[in-house]
């Protein structure tokens, strides 16, 4: 492993973890506060922590860390590890943060601003992380395996995968949060696809 390598993979880890704390942060902030659902296994977390007692955070554990196992192995070994590192950073992040941001009333009282907001962060985040071959984990590897063997974009995979979610838990709790959800979905899903573009082209220019 040369010296270029190993400056490559320390720059990748690096946006990592951004994309981990953006994501987190996003979610923490601006998503749960609301019990808003932008698909992923964060909008499944939010549905099953109606029946559960649970708290979200680790509701979202459980299934994400599931779902590492099929990273591994249908992406491969690299694309694994950085899936676990970005997945479990953004877990650990969610938790964290939960703790720290204790806040009596949602920071942003508006449910669809909130929604806006919470997903323009997480398309950024996303994006950050999906250009670097690693994700937050949950259905993140699903669009991953879909655009491994399709020529569809992260995003637009990312939409197919989380469309249902965020119905059913839409339907299961109000049309002001179906809407909000729905909303937030379509940023961030087009969000992610266009923050991946921004990169390539500053990256092309350098």
């Amino acid at each position: 492993m040369n010296g270029k390598h190993i400056q490559t993979l320390i720059i990748e880890y690096l946006l990592i973890i951004l994309g981990s704390v953006f994501y987190a942060t996003s979610t923490v902030l601006f998503i749960f506060p609301h019990l808003l659902l932008l698909g992923g296994t964060s909008g499944i977390s939010v549905i099953l922590n109606a029946f559960l007692s649970f708290s979200p955070a680790s509701i979202l554990m459980v299934i994400n860390f599931s779902l590492i196992i099929v990273a591994f192995i249908v992406l491969g070994k690299d694309m694994g590890i950085k899936t676990l590192v970005g997945s479990a950073l953004t877990t650990v992040f969610i938790g964290f943060f939960e703790k720290i941001f204790c806040f009596e009333n949602p920071i942003v009282q508006n449910q669809y601003i909130s929604a806006v907001i919470g997903a323009v962060i997480i398309a950024l985040a996303s994006g950050i992380m999906f250009y670097v071959q690693s994700s937050s984990g949950g259905t993140d590897v699903i669009a991953l395996i879909i655009q491994k063997f399709t020529s569809i974009k992260i995003g637009k995979a990312l939409l197919i995968t989380d469309v249902l979610i965020v119905i059913i838990g839409g339907l299961l709790s109000n049309k002001v949060i179906l809407i909000s959800s729905f909303l937030g979905l379509l940023i961030k899903t087009l969000g992610i696809d266009l923050v991946i573009k921004i990169i390539k082209k500053r990256l092309v220019k350098k």
